[in-house]
């Protein structure tokens, strides 16, 4: 490996994410580079300074304004919410009324209803996945 490689690897090396082969060819590197040594020294340097800043908490009146400005998503997802169960429900209302007609060929129903029958599957699991992951989201209890 080229030096300049081996300095790229030197953040990776402090925070200790490279593998035992890499983490030795830089600890070899660092023995034999001055450079080297002054730049992970650089390095840890800026690391302690950005873990010792303070970020402030946001005032009250800041996270209420923000509330109320995502506030809109509950009808936008109601909106689009219908709008889906208005697809759906006519692409099934046309997929029946062809189904239906007495000169539309076997074949074309056969096929039209592969296609409904496929659409409810993935429509039911993932309805079916989202509902057995609801439990465990993350986000779900986050207050501030």
């Amino acid at each position: 490996m080229q030096n300049e490689q081996l300095d790229q690897m030197l953040s990776a090396y402090l925070d200790g994410e490279l593998t035992q082969q890499d983490s030795q060819r830089v600890r070899i590197h660092l023995e034999n580079s001055p450079d080297a040594r002054r730049q992970l020294e650089q390095l840890r340097t800026l690391q302690m300074a950005t873990r010792s800043l303070a970020f402030p908490t946001p005032p009250d009146e800041r996270l209420d304004a923000l509330e109320q400005s995502l506030s809109v998503q509950g009808p936008r997802r109601l909106g689009w919410g219908l709008l889906a169960g208005g697809v759906v429900t006519l692409l099934l209302l046309v997929l029946v009324r062809l189904a239906t007609l007495p000169d539309v060929p076997l074949y074309v129903k056969l096929i039209l209803g592969a296609i409904g029958i496929g659409f409810a599957l993935l429509l039911g699991s993932v309805a079916r996945q989202r509902w057995l992951e609801l439990p465990y989201d993350r986000y779900r209890g986050i207050k501030r």
